[in-house]
């Protein structure tokens, strides 16, 4: 198999995505992964929905989970949002990341919750999702919200 041309290791100037199509990015329905510090030399990384949202991501998660006691002690977080075809399609297919370094606030205001719980669950399960807040919520979340501080980019597809 000969080296394809277009395939690249590495973020570079050239294939960084700018401001618009991060944006456009991260509006594609799809999991991120989510990385906290668990403060004992190991990192804690899940899938997780997200909302991106005015320059900052959004997550609700259940009031007792690691990501929550860990950001609680650290606000340091890291999300990587990416797509790879390559996996189906073969190298041509190029991949998009998006790599999030933030900055984690937590919350148990009731009215973000409830707001911002709604708005995951109909993005990714469409608008009967909304059925689901009221149980959801009796279980105890938190809100959690990244605001980034640098971000590391690409998309192979990039000249």
């Amino acid at each position: 198999m000969s080296p394809n041309p277009r395939s690249k290791s590495t973020a570079t100037k050239e294939n960084a995505l700018d401001s618009q199509e991060i944006d456009a990015f991260l509006a594609i329905k799809q999991d991120g992964r989510l990385g906290s510090n668990r403060g004992d030399g190991w990192w804690h990384v899940t899938p997780i929905w997200y909302l991106w949202e005015g320059g900052r991501f959004f997550h609700t998660l259940g009031a007792g989970r690691r990501h929550v006691r860990n950001l609680r002690e650290d606000a340091h977080a890291t999300l990587c949002v990416d797509e790879d075809p390559r996996l189906t399609e073969g190298l041509e297919a190029g991949a998009r990341s998006v790599v999030c370094f933030a900055t984690a606030e937590l919350s148990e205001d009731e009215g973000l919750i409830r707001e911002v719980t709604e708005k995951i669950l109909v993005r990714y399960l469409g608008p009967e999702a909304s059925a689901y807040v009221d149980p959801i919520m009796a279980e105890g979340r938190t809100i959690v919200t990244l605001t980034p501080s640098h971000w590391l980019t690409w998309d192979y597809n990039k000249d």
